[in-house]
């Protein structure tokens, strides 16, 4: 008969992360989840910092979540009150990626600076824009005569 040989795996511990006021979080606080989110939350529910909502159900699924009522900075570590559109109170970073693809007061959507040098687009009407000097002239200022007496 043959005897059936059980292997263990030891288990690793959990990674323990310090947070330490003044230095930024791991990847500045994003998960995989919300890449654009630069801060970690702590929950009311069971009082851990996870990076999002995702990652706490994930992690904790013994208990319902509750809204976070605390985050923490992904870029100085400042543990403060939760605000949605205001930035850390301690660095001034934003805590959310500020950008938007709207139409922004007829300048269109592409921002140039951002844009690969190969993109035709980037330098669409480009030669429109500009006007040589000796086109436009040279405006002369004449000063009024005076009548001295």
């Amino acid at each position: 008969m043959m005897q059936k040989i059980k292997i263990v795996k030891k288990k690793k511990p959990e990674q323990q992360i310090v947070i330490v006021e003044g230095e930024p979080l791991p990847d500045h606080g994003t998960c995989k989840h919300y890449r654009k989110s630069y801060r970690w939350l702590r929950f009311p529910c069971c009082g851990k910092l996870y990076p999002c909502d995702v990652c706490h159900d994930e992690n904790e699924r013994d208990h319902e979540m509750k809204f976070a009522s605390r985050m923490v900075c992904g870029f100085c570590s400042k543990e403060q009150p939760f605000q949605k559109s205001k930035p850390c109170i301690r660095c001034s970073e934003n805590v959310t990626r500020v950008r938007s693809s709207h139409w922004e007061g007829g300048k269109g959507c592409r921002d140039q600076t951002l844009m690969s040098r190969n993109d035709d687009r980037k330098y669409a009407n480009s030669r429109m824009k500009t006007v040589s000097k000796k086109h436009v002239g040279q405006l002369v200022i004449k000063k009024k005569p005076t009548n001295e007496k």
